[in-house]
């Protein structure tokens, strides 16, 4: 593509304060022969929930060479990095996240050609690229892998029964766990396992339930839950997170375990699984014992 052309989208996506950046190293692509393909995804590539002011800029960076990206050695190229750091991604791969100046944040997920395909094809790169990408640079012809292993459209979230069984039972088993940690005087591990470790369990069960019951498009990470989760399920969720106090954290378990209990019942009757029963009346026989 050529770097009129993405300018042109950065216009269209009303991110012009990245075209500097992103021209920078698609011209250090093309002069750098290890450099296989640049492929944007995100918002900046997005026609249902568009880019707006406090869109960042996301790059799968190609290369047969991904040292000196993880190093930081090349993002430093590409402007003045104020913040720089590594985290896990996709596939197992990593990413580097960077802030240039004082707002522009780009993230730049690294992959070898072998990493990259294998992400396509396996379906693991389909949760940030269905909902749109853009090739920027490609000497691999990467168009017909992608063409072939992304579906454009939103998420349809599945479970098959062995899955949720064990899903139910864990939640279960860690709301008596939090609840032991409360009642001990952990508050710190309580409230970490009610607001984050059960939270993914809700969240993930409030996704199957709204795709299910109303077949709404639902967004992963919790992205936009507001728009998709319903009125009644976001009133509820309200009353799910807690202070940093051993009575709004005991609040908040039991109103996650409630929610959660709601939603799993229901999503088994439509999809005709088994509800773990001993489960949840061994986790209610223990809230009614601490209530006490």
């Amino acid at each position: 593509m050529a770097l009129d052309s993405t300018i042109q989208e950065d216009r269209r996506f009303g991110l012009d304060k990245y075209s500097d950046i992103k021209n920078k190293i698609l011209e250090f692509a093309k002069n750098d022969d290890d450099v296989k393909a640049v492929i944007a995804i995100g918002s900046t590539t997005r026609n249902d929930v568009k880019a707006d002011e406090y869109s960042d800029l996301d790059l799968f960076i190609v290369t047969s060479n991904t040292e000196p990206w993880f190093s930081g050695e090349y993002p430093e190229r590409f402007g003045k990095v104020s913040i720089s750091f590594i985290e896990p991604t996709l596939g197992g791969g990593r990413e580097r996240r960077c802030i240039y100046d004082e707002d522009k944040d780009v993230d730049m997920i690294i992959l070898t050609p072998e990493q990259f395909e294998t992400a396509v094809r396996d379906g693991v790169a389909e949760c940030v690229m269905n909902r749109g990408y853009l090739v920027l640079y490609d000497v691999m012809d990467y168009d017909v892998l992608l063409k072939t292993n992304i579906k454009p459209g939103s998420s349809n979230p599945e479970m098959d029964a062995a899955e949720f069984n064990n899903m139910v039972n864990d939640f279960y088993f860690h709301n008596i766990w939090a609840f032991k940690k409360l009642k001990r005087g952990e508050l710190w591990a309580a409230k970490m396992c009610v607001d984050s470790y059960l939270k993914n369990h809700l969240l993930r069960m409030i996704e199957l339930y709204r795709n299910k019951a109303a077949g709404v498009d639902v967004w992963h990470d919790g992205r936009f839950i507001d728009r998709w989760a319903g009125e009644d399920i976001t009133k509820e969720l309200r009353k799910t997170f807690a202070h940093y106090d051993e009575e709004d954290v005991k609040s908040a378990l039991i109103a996650t375990q409630e929610l959660f209990e709601k939603l799993s019942v229901e999503y088994a009757q439509i999809e005709g699984f088994e509800y773990p029963e001993k489960a949840r009346e061994c986790a209610k026989a223990y809230f009614q014992f601490c209530r006490r």
